[in-house]
């Protein structure tokens, strides 16, 4: 497995698999423009699927964005399989000393975009495919009007259509079948003032025991309410538990009481600044000094782009 010869092939098989099911996503989108796939091989096998029942009920996302360029729009779909593929292979390659990125310019890559809400929204859209690009590049993945035209990927999509549907309709009166849905990678949308924020969270029962955590810590990619912390009530809402539940052994917390981020990486943690920060840029830890603190955009940006490449 640690062999690229090995594993690089195996991340392209499923990496069509992939791309299919974001099309099969898209095309049941009525705004989503079709006129760049009309020459696209793969264009009979998507717009087909997209009319049976099953893609309505297996095939669906609510973060599919008709102003974004149709075939970015699918490449974003694709974020989230190749940073678990950039997980695992980071694992299986654990004692090389060479860092799988370099994150050492997060910060002045996120400044510049930030000017207007119109400019928030570019900047976070040109970061995303940024990480797309550079996993891709990783992976030696073709670009993608390449991997569309390519007789093998058609009768590959094909096959796995036929199989797909041939498992749904044997599998429809006997129980679920799972599918992943189409969803870019991002962190979840945060109240501007950090005073909605606490009012919402620092009184919240743990959904497990039904009491008030001492340090209550929002996950920002789910949004459940977890805590460093445990009793043998709830061991669920363990930040540690919960992030090898939702994120693979990743988790991004926010810590409600302090303001501060909780990173966790598997047993390891690290702290990462403040989210929040008063009308003159400066932190509140621990919310001493007692003055209104707003989203950092800026932050969040920067926060997002870390999440994407961990």
């Amino acid at each position: 497995m640690t062999s690229t010869e090995f594993f690089i092939p195996i991340v392209h098989l499923f990496y069509i698999v992939c791309v299919i099911q974001a099309l099969i996503t898209c095309y049941r989108e009525e705004a989503f423009d079709r006129s760049n796939f009309r020459n696209c091989l793969l264009n009979d096998v998507c717009q087909e699927m997209s009319g049976y029942d099953i893609a309505r009920e297996y095939f669906v996302s609510k973060h599919i964005d008709p102003s974004c360029d149709p075939k970015y729009m699918v490449r974003r779909l694709t974020h989230p399989y190749l940073r678990r593929c950039a997980l695992l292979w980071e694992l299986l390659k654990s004692s090389s000393s060479a860092p799988l990125y370099d994150s050492s310019n997060i910060w002045e890559g996120s400044h510049h975009h930030l000017d207007s809400s119109t400019a928030e929204g570019n900047s976070s859209l040109a970061i995303e495919l940024d990480g797309v690009r550079e996993l891709e590049h990783l992976f030696q993945i073709q670009p993608l009007d390449l991997i569309l035209k390519d007789e093998c990927v058609h009768m590959l999509a094909l096959r796995w259509s036929q199989h797909f549907c041939e498992d749904y309709r044997s599998r429809k009166y006997r129980g679920i079948l799972f599918s992943t849905p189409a969803v870019p990678f991002r962190l979840m949308q945060l109240p501007p003032v950090y005073q909605v924020l606490l009012e919402r969270y620092v009184k919240m029962q743990c959904p497990d025991c039904g009491s008030v955590p001492d340090e209550p810590a929002l996950c920002l990619l789910c949004g459940k309410l977890c805590s460093p912390s445990w009793k043998p009530c709830c061991r669920a809402g363990k930040c540690l538990n919960h992030a090898s539940q939702c994120g693979a052994g990743v988790g991004i917390f926010l810590l409600v009481r302090k303001t501060t981020i909780l990173l966790q990486r598997s047993a390891r943690l690290t702290f990462w600044p403040s989210l929040y920060l008063d009308a003159f840029g400066e932190e509140d830890h621990e919310m001493h000094r007692g003055k209104p603190l707003y989203l950092s955009q800026e932050r969040y940006a920067a926060l997002t782009y870390l999440g994407g490449i961990s």
